[in-house]
Parts: C-alpha cells; sequence; structure tokens
C-alpha cells in the first residue's frame, strides 16, 4: 500500500470518526431536551438514553418514576422523546378531546414484514380506511353469529381441564386458556378450525407463545437501538427482529386459507371474507392519500367513503392483519383467563358470588348465549377488575406529528410521543382505593358514576382503542362460564406466590411461568 493510499485510508477514518462524533453529539444534545427545559425524568446518558432506567420492566419503573418525577415527566426511548403522562385530564385530551392531534401511534423503529401493514401500525387516512373496513367484523350482530363457534371451543376447554385434573393435582393453565384462545381466534376471524387444544405441541400455539418471549433486550433488538443508523439498516436489508421460522409459519397458513376463499367464492362474513371483499375494490384509479392527509381528522372521517380510492386493503396488508389478529387473540384473550381464574381461586367469596350468578342465569349448557352474558352484571365486574390488575399491555403511545401544541400547560413539541403508563394508572392509589385489592364491586352499576374517565384502559380508550376488545371480552366471559359451571378454581403447593410473578420486559404482562391452579368439579361430570 502506497503512501497515498495510506494517507487516503486515514483521512477516511479521521472523518468518519469526527462524523459519528459529531452525531452523537447532536443525538445527546437532543435527547437533553427534558433536562433544558426543566421537565423531570432519569438523565439521558449518551448513546443509551435512559434506557437504563428502565431494566427492571415497564410495571414498576413507571410506577416508581411516577413517585419520584411526578405526574409528568420525560424519557427517551427507541430514539423517541416521550413524555410519560399519569394525570387523567391530560390523558383523555390526548386520546379523545384532541385526537386529531394525537392520531397515531409512534412509528415502529424495526419495520418487520408482516406486522408492519397492520392496523395498528398505520397512520392517519391509510389508518382511517382500514379501520372503517376491519370495523363491521365485531358488530354485536357478527359476535352474535360467532357464539356457537365460541362455545364449541368452550366445550373442548371443559373436557380438557377435566382430562388433566384426573391426573394431574397442579394444572398449567397457560398451556389450556392459550389452546383455547388460538382455537377462538382462528375460527372467529377465518373459519378455521385448528383443535389445539387436542394437540399440546401445535404449532399454532408454540409459535404464539414464543413470539411473545422476545423482549427489548434481546442482542439483535439493542444492538438496532444502540447502534447509530442500525435499525434503518435492518429495514433497508428486510433483517426482521422477529423470528423468520415464527413469521413464515403463519403467513403460509394465512396465505393458504385466503386461496382458498377466492377459489370457493365463500359468503362467510368473518373478518377474513371482509378483508379479502376490500382487496376486490375499484383500483381503477391508483391515487394515495395524501389529500386526506392534509388538514387533520377532518378530512380523514371521509376516507372510507372516498370515491376513488385504492383498494382498501392490499394482500400485504390483509396478511398482517390476519397474523396480527391471530396472535394478540391468542396473548391477551389467554393470560386474561389465566389471570382471572388465579384471582377467583384466591379470593374464595368473590368466586362463590360469581358462581351463584352463573347458576341464576346459565345453569345449563345451552343457556350461555350472547344475551345471557349481557345480563350477568357480577361476570362483568369480575372480568373488569382483572383485566385493571393484569392488563394485557403496561403501557400505549400517541405522537404528536400536527406540530407544536399546549396541553394543561404542558408544551409537546412536533414530534414528540406521549406514553401512557397503563399498568401505572391501573394501580395508582390517588386513582384507585386499594388498588392492589381484588374488589369487583367497583365495577358494579351504582359505583361506575365514581371511576374516572380513562382510569380503566386495557384496551386503551378513544377512536384508537382495541378494534377486537368485544370479541376478547366475549371469549373471556364465555369460557369463565362455562368453566364455572362445572368447576371451582383453587390454588395448590405449585401455584407461584402471590401475587404472581409478571414478565414485564417485553412490554406485555404475563407470567413466565404460566399460572398453575387445580380444579375441582362441582358435579359429577359424564
Amino acid at each position: 500500500m502506497g503512501f497515498y493510499d495510506y494517507l487516503t485510508n486515514t483521512t477516511t477514518l479521521i472523518l468518519g470518526g469526527i462524523c459519528l462524533t459529531l452525531y452523537f453529539i447532536y443525538d445527546f444534545w437532543k435527547n437533553l431536551y427534558f433536562w433544558r427545559n426543566g421537565i423531570p425524568g432519569p438523565f439521558p446518558f449518551p448513546i443509551i438514553g435512559t434506557l437504563y432506567a428502565f431494566t427492571k420492566g415497564f410495571t414498576s419503573d413507571f410506577l416508581t418514576k411516577k413517585n419520584k418525577y411526578g405526574k409528568v415527566y420525560g424519557f427517551t426511548f427507541m430514539g423517541n422523546r416521550c413524555f410519560a403522562i399519569h394525570d387523567l385530564d391530560m390523558i383523555q385530551e390526548v386520546m379523545i378531546s384532541r385526537f386529531s392531534s394525537f392520531p397515531n401511534h409512534g412509528k415502529p423503529a424495526f419495520e418487520d414484514k408482516p406486522f408492519n401493514e397492520s392496523v395498528s401500525i398505520q397512520r392517519d387516512g391509510h389508518w382511517k380506511a382500514m379501520r372503517n373496513t376491519l370495523t363491521p367484523a365485531f358488530t354485536g350482530s357478527k359476535l352474535k353469529k360467532m357464539t356457537p363457534l365460541i362455545n364449541e371451543c368452550c366445550d373442548q376447554l371443559v373436557q380438557h381441564f377435566d382430562e388433566h385434573r384426573k391426573s394431574d393435582t397442579a394444572i398449567q393453565c397457560k398451556n389450556l386458556y392459550g389452546a383455547y384462545s388460538m382455537d377462538v381466534a382462528a375460527t372467529s376471524f377465518f373459519g378455521m378450525k385448528l383443535d389445539s387444544q387436542k394437540d399440546p405441541s401445535n404449532l399454532f400455539v408454540k409459535y404464539a407463545k414464543e413470539s411473545f418471549e422476545m423482549g427489548i433486550f434481546n442482542f439483535k433488538i439493542l444492538v438496532g437501538l444502540l447502534v447509530p443508523g442500525m435499525a434503518t439498516l435492518y429495514n433497508m436489508l428486510g433483517i426482521s427482529i422477529t423470528k423468520s421460522h415464527i413469521t413464515r409459519f403463519f403467513t403460509d397458513v394465512i396465505t393458504q386459507a385466503m386461496e382458498k376463499r377466492k377459489k370457493e367464492r365463500s359468503e362467510r362474513t368473518d373478518i377474513l371474507q371482509l378483508m379479502i371483499d376490500a382487496h376486490k375494490l375499484d383500483s381503477r384509479v391508483e391515487n394515495e392519500d395524501d389529500e386526506l392527509v392534509k388538514g387533520g381528522l377532518g378530512e380523514l372521517g371521509n376516507a372510507s367513503s372516498h370515491p376513488s380510492s385504492k383498494p382498501a386493503l392490499s394482500s400485504d396488508e390483509i396478511m398482517a392483519n390476519a397474523v396480527v389478529f391471530l396472535l394478540a387473540g391468542y396473548d391477551t384473550t389467554s393470560t386474561a383467563l389465566c389471570m382471572t381464574s388465579y384471582l377467583l381461586a384466591t379470593n374464595k367469596e368473590e368466586q362463590e358470588k360469581l358462581i351463584q350468578e352463573v347458576d341464576e342465569f346459565a345453569p345449563r349448557t345451552e343457556d350461555v348465549t350472547y344475551e345471557t352474558l349481557s345480563k350477568m352484571e357480577y361476570l362483568d365486574c369480575v372480568v373488569r377488575e382483572s383485566l385493571r390488575l393484569y392488563p394485557s399491555a403496561a403501557a400505549t403511545d400517541r405522537v404528536n406529528d400536527k406540530g407544536d401544541l399546549v396541553i394543561k400547560g404542558l408544551q409537546i413539541p412536533d414530534g414528540f410521543s406521549v406514553v401512557i403508563p397503563i399498568y401505572a394508572i391501573h394501580h395508582d392509589p390517588e386513582i384507585w382505593d386499594k388498588p392492589e385489592e381484588f374488589r369487583p364491586e367497583r365495577f358494579c352499576k351504582e359505583n361506575r358514576p365514581n371511576i374516572r374517565p380513562v382510569s380503566w384502559l386495557p384496551f386503551g380508550d378513544g377512536p384508537r382503542s382495541c378494534i377486537g376488545m368485544r370479541l376478547a371480552l366475549m371469549a373471556i366471559k364465555f369460557a369463565l362460564v362455562r368453566m364455572l359451571q362445572e368447576f371451582k378454581f383453587e390454588t395448590c403447593p405449585e401455584t407461584e406466590q402471590i401475587p404472581p410473578v409478571l414478565n414485564t420486559k417485553s412490554g406485555f404482562l404475563s407470567p413466565p411461568n404460566g399460572v398453575k391452579l387445580q380444579v375441582v368439579p362441582r358435579k359429577k361430570m359424564d
């Protein structure tokens, strides 16, 4: 190597080092926004920002930070500058009153396919059109049509609990409820009969469970977050942080289901058919949604009826939503059932009261209907209180991308995110009396006027609340009623500490070792 080459390489290294140093200085200065403006919060160190402050998990850390810094504080996460807000009046403005200023979730650092095409990721007019397309699948009339399918899944659930109790003192509820939840999601959304409950090694359940076990401290994710430009490089090269065999399995299954529907010209009314029908909409005019995005939510409201818009859903978007609905349905429903069963087992008086209501309204299997469940007030109270104590997500977010604005004296610059710490709000003694106690009566009709708006957020709130909320609640209630017709839940020596340990590092709340209980028959089963 000649002197000229040596000089060139040295100069390149020096310039690269200078550019990298300048980037780190800029990034550090940018992240000092909260410190420079007197907003409390953990100090953002170079490169890692405030990631170090959330090593214990999103539940306990948000609670600790609120007690230390107050109801509003700043932190950085995944390259974003965020306000954590515990003030309910401010949260109501962000999620509902001033939704037009906060219509979107923050853009994910990693654009994993197919998940980046799902409704929860979409923005502005495209989100509005997609949401309007999917919403009809979750109306009351559609849910009523799903009840026979859900009852069939419940038949298997009760049967398998009975089989396990005969051979095992301790039953791993997460496995049985997980298989039930996957079966319900598959049959309700896509008309697919999986029979996951008959096969403990079913790949649907195995891969669904595996997909929720990866937290932000996974090596690939940490590199993408901490090394400048690495997340962008991942996206450009199509490098996924999700395990490829999991994504491939679910996309292959959904692709086959879609092709089968198209060939059969199915007249089903489930969500897969709604998405396929939306794909067939007039595509003669290929105009983007740019015009709809201008001016905020006022124009967005007409997105679904725009006469010359392209198909509401592309093939990739159908795939993305199908996979996300399957996985989300599995995790939220199974975790809610596990924790509700645990709470009933450890609160015998409340369990007896719920059993009395079951015996009054639904003593027989055929009595468990959509209409019957809507009359069972205490059942609703139990489920809501369980979801308050153990919401499936630790937090949610909104991003201000409509210009600088002020909410209750707090200036939120354009591009900043607002994080709503759901778990911390649900466990805040300033909001809920004795928040760690299981008290279903909080949600009785006479007490509901005392519940402050946006203080119960297991499904979010406002226009971007969880689209599958009603189906999830129905699946949970059906399973509980059918189980309590036959069994009582009880703890056993294998039941873990009270309260159970929760895995919180992924942002989703679930007991890492599941929930082990025993069930005792209320009557002799055939």
